[in-house]
């Protein structure tokens, strides 16, 4: 809203954009381009995606470019549900729920912290044009939370690739 003048109508638009294509990522292609790709390069894929996806939000040079920049963000969508699948064969079928019980609570974690801290990078960043003027901080913080995520997963991936 603040870079580029948007109303709520606006942001309305593009979070109903992001449901529409999230919905036809998770709905359509998640399975298939990971029998494309295989689990492992499914999910390194995503990351690569979501990671992208912020780096391009934090440069983006009007409102309309981010419809467009949002496409491979969603797309990197598919790497949660092939996370979650290949997590799930890796525990026995009585530790489910403790499996899914966990990955809930991470996701809830994260939405508690997220917020107000992205919240916080973004008014440092935006209430003073006499410092650093840059909306799109929170986003290259988010890019590097994803990119050091993405090197954890290709460690916990080569790990079990090996005990398989």
């Amino acid at each position: 809203m603040l870079k580029f003048s948007w109303t709520t109508s606006d942001v309305g638009y593009s979070l109903a954009f992001v449901g529409i294509v999230v919905a036809i990522v998770q709905a359509g292609m998640v399975g298939r381009i990971k029998n494309r790709l295989g689990e492992r390069n499914t999910i390194i894929t995503g990351f690569v995606l979501y990671g992208t996806g912020m780096i391009l939000f934090a440069f983006a040079p009007t409102g309309w470019s981010l419809y467009l920049f949002s496409i491979p963000y969603c797309l990197g969508g598919i790497a949660g549900p092939t996370i979650q699948g290949l997590l799930s064969n890796q525990v026995p079928d009585n530790e489910q729920g403790e499996l899914q019980g966990m990955l809930t609570s991470v996701m809830s974690l994260t939405a508690i912290i997220g917020p107000p801290m992205m919240t916080s990078i973004f008014s440092t960043f935006t209430e003073s044009p006499d410092l650093l003027y840059f909306p799109g901080a929170p986003f290259i913080l988010g890019s590097i939370l994803m990119i050091t995520s993405l090197m954890l997963m290709v460690k916990a991936l080569n790990r079990i690739r090996a005990a398989a």
